[in-house]
């Protein structure tokens, strides 16, 4: 019986172990196939800039992280322009709908969001969105997609030039202190505060 349960678990740690590398691996492709940040933008000035940087409507500085609803992220890089807008926030300590679970943290903190293939062909996922409070804890929208408040931003893949979604990302918060990021290509590309 002993060499049997022996046996068992080193079959389960072998399986975790074959696992942890795979995810390892997993993480070096992307790595590959993604090595660029989003890179050069036009700021406001019209002048290139090195990094990501928001629209006219952003501050006048171009800083993409901390910008306030209404400011516009703009993306470039190979693939295309993708221009993302977080057109307001709002809050509900409710389910938005008569079958929705009420937050478990308290409360939904809903951003309206806006995002337009300005150039070539790009993605937009509302999962690339993530909620980060201000004591560093993360929250994705999965849990918020449940809590019916608005439509959800719909997703697409190599969307071209023109195409539009508009929709809400919805995470299950303490509170609104925090930011909203936007992740592109695994890397956090801006942030918005309610």
């Amino acid at each position: 019986m002993v060499v049997v349960v022996v046996l068992a678990l080193l079959c389960c740690v072998g399986g975790i172990v074959a696992l942890v590398t795979g995810a390892n691996e997993a993480a070096k492709e992307a790595e590959r196939q993604f090595p660029d940040l989003p890179r050069v933008t036009t700021a406001p000035s019209g002048l290139p800039s090195a990094g990501p940087t928001s629209s006219s409507s952003a501050p006048a500085d171009g800083e993409t992280f901390n910008m306030k609803a209404g400011d516009s992220l703009v993306i470039t890089d190979d693939d295309g322009t993708l221009e993302i807008t977080v057109l307001r926030f709002r809050t509900s300590t409710k389910g938005c709908k008569s079958y929705s679970p009420d937050p478990d943290k308290g409360l939904y903190l809903i951003a309206d969001v806006t995002a337009t293939v300005k150039k070539g062909n790009m993605s937009i996922n509302p999962f690339y969105f993530q909620w980060v409070a201000e004591d560093g804890t993360t929250a994705n929208g999965i849990a918020g997609a449940l809590a019916g408040c608005g439509d959800l931003l719909d997703s697409g893949v190599n969307l071209r030039e023109g195409s539009k979604r508009t929709g809400s990302v919805t995470f299950d918060v303490t509170n609104k202190n925090g930011a909203l990021e936007y992740r592109h290509k695994l890397e956090t590309a801006g942030s918005w505060k309610p």
